[in-house]
């Protein structure tokens, strides 16, 4: 069971269907594995379906539904979930993500600044945030950072801590313009977490201010 979750506000904008591509997807890989938040994700839903039943009808125009038909069949051949797409059972990988990753985890093309820290940047249309998977090898540890926006993060596979914690598999995790951290995988796994930002990294340290250039 995770011991970190996404907030109330959170919760209440996906029950609303009122986030960005990538954050709700990172809100329903937790949810996923969060029996806690999915029960509270329902209670905001039904309190939304409540809320609807008490407001004063909005006039439409007679040709709304086949309009909104029409939307449908015509689809769009740019976007990566396309509902012919076949999504493959991946050990690991939550299943709101399997549509957007070709492989297995260890066969993708990780790329990074050294051989212990990598990053896999994934597909999604997002005009806010971009989203990641970040793999740290056993016992390593990213630079010290803080962050130049928001960052949320969601632990896929093995754990890692920082100075405020320690989070494991299905733990959901904020980082802002306030903190400053050295995120460190735990001794016996590789930590892997799939992340959401709205703005790169910021490295802090002697050798992390060499990189911020190339951070992106």
């Amino acid at each position: 069971m995770a011991n970190y979750h996404p907030n109330d506000e959170l919760l209440m904008q996906f029950a609303a269907g009122q986030q960005s591509n990538a954050l709700g997807l990172a809100i329903a890989c937790h949810l996923e594995t969060c029996a806690v938040c999915r029960e509270r994700t329902a209670m905001y839903d039904r309190l939304g379906g409540e809320l609807l039943t008490v407001s004063d009808p909005v006039p439409v125009s007679n040709d709304l539904l086949n309009r909104i038909m029409n939307k449908l069949d015509e689809g769009d051949s740019e976007e990566p979930w396309k509902a012919e797409q076949v999504i493959i059972d991946i050990p690991k990988v939550p299943r709101p993500l399997r549509r957007f990753v070709p492989d297995e985890l260890s066969k993708l093309n990780w790329t990074g600044f050294s051989r212990n820290i990598k990053e896999f940047e994934l597909p999604i249309i997002d005009p806010v945030y971009k989203a990641k998977f970040y793999k740290i090898s056993a016992g390593k540890e990213l630079p010290v950072h803080t962050h130049r926006g928001n960052e949320y993060t969601m632990v896929m596979q093995g754990s890692f801590s920082d100075n405020a914690g320690e989070y494991h598999t299905g733990d959901f995790i904020l980082a802002d313009t306030s903190t400053i951290h050295q995120p460190r995988a735990a001794e016996n796994e590789d930590c892997i977490c799939f992340a959401v930002m709205d703005a790169p990294l910021k490295m802090t340290g002697l050798f992390g201010r060499l990189l911020n250039p190339f951070m992106r």
